[in-house]
């Protein structure tokens, strides 16, 4: 019950982002600006800030990069080999059916979570975690479409600029540069920290009030058997073989919980903007996002109540 108090105000803001545009109260064309204002301004404070006063060792858990990233990349085979032809398409369809199982949404969902719950102590695992999805799984889907471009080179961008545009991310650069200041312990002006404070505060409420105002039920009814399949393996599968490769590291009990909190959020939102960009699967995408958006509220809520129950004593200090 306690673990429902933490985690239902989470959904609770979903709904509200959800519900308002339903019935009107806001357009739904409030979501894209307010991703924009999250992604490019909220995310890139609030993560500078939290790792450029942390300790340079918790942003080094190498087992958890191993659970996280190798857990990601072990489901990722998996479903592209078993699932080959089931994914159906070209490469370009089948890469992005695949992906949509385990880009997670660490950005939007994950660390407001976590950050939410733990407090300060929940942000690094999570800009970890960032990393992991936005310097190898990104730019592994988009060698992967661009691959399916056909003959025209011209179209095709150069290794350096992948490179570039994965630095550039809001979701890279702020942490590389947290890194930088916590490893040589830099401080940070005391005005510039209330700043970024005020800008990162408003991260959870606005990335989540987003998803929800996103969230298009109509889509998921387009081939809705293989959606539900690829949630299943993103909501459940996936968090599974995080919390297994976890358990076998022996790791700490809150990096444990971490990692599965970031492995069962629902599918990441730059799947779509990439089959966008790609023009291909852009419905496939859309519901994707949609569904485990939906189906994570089951679920999260679900895997937290499990956690809470292996791992009282984590769970005891945030309540």
């Amino acid at each position: 019950m306690e673990v429902l108090t933490l985690i239902m105000p989470v959904f609770a803001v979903v709904a509200v982002g959800y519900l308002t545009v339903k019935f009107g109260v806001v357009p739904a064309s409030i979501a894209p600006p307010l991703v924009q204002f999250v992604y490019h301004i909220c995310l890139p404070a609030l993560m500078f800030h939290i790792i450029a006063s942390d300790k340079i060792d918790s942003l080094l858990k190498w087992d958890f990069w191993i659970a996280f990233g190798g857990g990601t990349l072990l489901v990722l085979i998996i479903v592209f080999a078993l699932g080959w032809r089931w994914l159906g398409g070209d490469l370009g369809h089948r890469s992005i059916a695949a992906f949509s199982a385990v880009q997670t949404n660490t950005a939007f969902v994950a660390l407001p979570v976590l950050h939410l719950v733990f407090g300060a102590k929940g942000v690094p695992p999570a800009a970890i975690a960032n990393i992991i999805i936005a310097a190898v799984m990104f730019p592994l889907l988009i060698a992967l479409l661009e691959v399916t471009r056909g003959g025209d080179v011209t179209e095709r961008k150069p290794a350096w600029r992948i490179a570039l545009d994965v630095f550039l991310s809001p979701m890279v650069w702020p942490t590389v540069l947290g890194f930088v200041f916590s490893a040589y312990a830099i401080p940070v002006p005391t005005a510039i920290n209330s700043f970024l404070v005020i800008l990162g505060s408003a991260l959870a409420p606005c990335a989540l009030f987003a998803i929800g105002a996103s969230i298009d039920l109509g889509q998921i009814r387009q081939d809705a058997f293989r959606i539900a399949v690829l949630s299943v393996i993103k909501l459940i599968g996936l968090p599974a073989v995080v919390f297994a490769i976890a358990l076998a590291l022996g790791m700490e009990p809150f990096f444990i919980i971490a990692a599965t909190v970031c492995a069962s959020v629902p599918t990441a939102k730059n799947i779509y903007f990439l089959a966008s960009e790609y023009k291909v699967a852009e419905k496939s995408a859309a519901a994707m996002i949609s569904a485990t958006t939906v189906g994570a509220i089951v679920t999260m809520t679900g895997w937290l109540l499990v956690l809470a129950m292996v791992y009282p004593e984590v769970f005891h200090g945030t309540m």
